[in-house]
């Protein structure tokens, strides 16, 4: 927590120069910027501690899992991924909205889990009413095995988590388009001509980059209908049981409890043995 600045009655005279040297290091010049933690390609930044607030960021996707608290990072990313309605995941989400309008930035789009979808709204007409703020947003709800495209290169898929509540996780996945194998050996107007003629010429691939559990069980991995989450690139989550089934090239462990240090985590960390050791990552900023 930020330390609190207190000038007693005495200062109030004081010169502005002087009044600025009196001033935390991190009120009188922006700190630099960290740089972010890079795995397989991605940046990625964002906080979460167990019970406090989870929020984890792909700048380069424009989009965030979960908004406990919305983190400042969060709030120019177009998208947010809701996984269930506990607070220290969803509690960000008015002040996400409101802080855009605020900054005239587009209405965002939120996808939370259909069940919850309704609630939600309510939510925000709350908060309306609390302070005449438009809110302006786009809600969608997603169950489990529906996808939304948020780019021409890329959908997200809902899967179904095992939490106390109603939850979801979400995989990202590339799509690309390939042309068939048949018209290969065509010059590019023979294949202007067919694809002008309306001949679909290409074989539509996805392949899973990010998963993101949210809070959840081991049960989701013994799902057969999950087996996109154990091959995508990077694996965000929180637990290491039945470590052998993970196909990931990396996997970031979040959702530590507060009750750790740091070095604690990075301690308990080292001692993964095969198949986890070298590929595992650890978010612990805010610890």
């Amino acid at each position: 927590m930020e330390e609190e600045t207190k000038f007693s009655s005495s200062s109030s005279q004081e010169k502005p120069q002087e009044l600025a040297l009196s001033l935390p290091n991190n009120i009188e010049k922006k700190e630099k910027k960290k740089p972010l933690m890079t795995i397989e390609g991605y940046p990625i930044e964002g906080l979460s501690i167990a019970g406090l607030e989870t929020c984890i960021i792909f700048p380069s996707l424009d989009l965030a899992f979960d908004i406990g608290r919305c983190p400042q990072r969060a709030v120019s990313q177009n998208f947010v991924f809701i996984s269930h309605a506990h607070m220290d995941h969803i509690g960000g989400l008015p002040m996400y909205v409101a802080t855009r309008g605020l900054n005239r930035m587009k209405p965002p789009t939120i996808i939370v889990p259909t069940c919850i979808r309704a609630t939600v709204e309510q939510l925000f007409e709350v908060h309306r009413q609390l302070d005449g703020s438009e809110l302006r947003h786009v809600l969608v709800g997603l169950d489990i095995g529906e996808e939304i495209a948020i780019r021409r290169d890329l959908k997200v898929k809902a899967f179904r988590t095992h939490h106390r509540i109603r939850s979801q996780g979400y995989v990202v996945y590339q799509v690309k388009e390939k042309l068939k194998q048949e018209y290969r050996g065509l010059s590019s107007n023979e294949i202007k001509s067919l694809k002008s003629s309306g001949v679909k010429i290409t074989d539509t691939t996805s392949h899973p980059e990010i998963a993101f559990t949210g809070d959840t069980m081991s049960d989701f991995i013994l799902d057969e209908g999950n087996s996109d989450v154990l091959k995508a690139k990077i694996l965000v989550m929180e637990i290491i049981k039945h470590a052998d089934k993970f196909q990931n090239k990396a996997i970031l462990m979040i959702h530590f409890s507060a009750r750790y240090t740091v070095e604690e985590i990075q301690e308990a960390m080292s001692k993964l043995e095969a198949p986890l050791a070298g590929r595992v990552y650890t978010l612990t900023e805010g610890f």
